[in-house]
């Protein structure tokens, strides 16, 4: 195993935004109570890891720990706090969104990395990290996951981030300025997308058109 020492502020910092945000979607966007925003922030903080930790055979996934459920907690309070003075800003979700995304993509692939994975499987267990705290918020509020319906580049810029990492990663470059290098890359890639809504398209356009006739 790679003798690095994977940064905890990493891991944290993810599951703190993603569990902010997905509490702050289930305030704003859904309505849900108590209950359902512990559930959808835990879900969405901690989803994406655990999903990675599985996959890697690290043993009792670091989610599990009670400083990670601390911090979505925290998070939590943080998003009730905020959203009882904030009616609506779907904005801040979608940048918050970006931001975790981005987190925690840069941490699964650096996870992966320490455990000897390759670059290709590297880049791979990044963006199930990524997507999948928010794969699991989706489906609890009964929507169809973001990542599916052809939206912003989210996977797109989560696969090129995290590619620009496992590159990165083999130079002397402090591993902490690599990090936040590809972050901020992530969140670029993101905003520019929905700015310009560079958006994917299904897989089979023509389906939704009928032919003549039919």
């Amino acid at each position: 195993m790679n003798t690095q020492i994977f940064p905890l502020w990493l891991d944290l910092a993810s599951v703190g935004v993603g569990a902010f945000q997905g509490a702050l979607f289930a305030i704003v966007k859904k309505r849900f109570d108590l209950v359902g925003v512990i559930a959808v922030a835990i879900l969405t903080g901690l989803g994406g890891g655990i999903v990675r930790d599985l996959l890697l055979g690290v043993g009792r996934p670091s989610g599990m720990q009670d400083k990670y459920l601390l911090t979505a907690l925290a998070a939590v309070i943080a998003a009730l706090i905020y959203g009882k003075y904030v009616r609506e800003n779907t904005k801040l979700v979608t940048i918050l969104d970006s931001i975790a995304t981005a987190l925690f993509a840069i941490a699964g692939t650096y996870k992966a990395i320490l455990f000897d994975s390759s670059a290709l499987v590297a880049v791979m267990l990044g963006i199930i990290t990524a997507v999948g705290g928010g794969i699991l918020r989706d489906v609890v509020s009964r929507n169809t996951p973001q990542i599916f319906t052809g939206g912003p580049l989210y996977a797109t810029g989560t696969a090129i981030g995290s590619a620009i990492f496992v590159a990165l990663n083999e130079t002397t470059i402090n591993s902490d300025t690599t990090v936040v290098m590809c972050v901020a890359a992530i969140v670029v890639i993101h905003m520019v997308s929905i700015r310009f809504r560079l958006y994917l398209k299904p897989a089979l356009p023509n389906l939704d058109h009928p032919e003549k006739g039919e």
